[in-house]
């Protein structure tokens, strides 16, 4: 349906732990970008949208943990996307899982806008206070 986001590695932030989490969501999501070509598979798709829900939640509390060490002045409006990221996956996927509609546009552009503005561009402001910590 769309092309999968490839890793390069000038997304990376400096931490070995958020980026392999990174890498392991950007999996997740491209699994659904090109995982739903033809037939819709509103339950497989469900599942694949609770793993993403999953490891969203680990990776967002390691994340978090880190912008704490670090004292990350935007510390609150990040966790603020991380919750709006959770709370309007978790209504995409409700959405998705009645299979009523096919909602996998919606859902596919929402994954992939909120990758690019979040972990491409949100997480770039925090890796200044990453390197100044030294944080591996």
């Amino acid at each position: 349906m769309y092309t999968p986001i490839a890793w390069h590695e000038e997304y990376s932030v400096g931490v070995k732990e958020l980026d392999d989490q990174h890498k392991n969501m950007l999996r997740i999501i491209n699994t659904l970008l090109i995982g739903q070509k033809d037939e819709y598979d509103p339950l497989g798709m469900a599942d694949t949208i609770s793993e993403l829900i999953h490891h969203a939640y680990i990776h967002f509390a390691a994340e978090e943990r880190y912008l704490d060490q670090t004292n990350y002045p935007e510390r609150k409006q990040h966790i603020l996307e991380h919750v709006g990221f959770i709370m309007k996956t978790l209504e995409l996927s409700v959405q998705v899982k009645d299979g009523s509609n096919d909602h996998r546009l919606e859902l596919l552009r929402y994954l992939k806008g909120w990758y690019s503005s979040h972990v491409l561009v949100s997480d770039r402001f925090y890796i200044p206070y990453l390197s100044a910590a030294n944080m591996k």
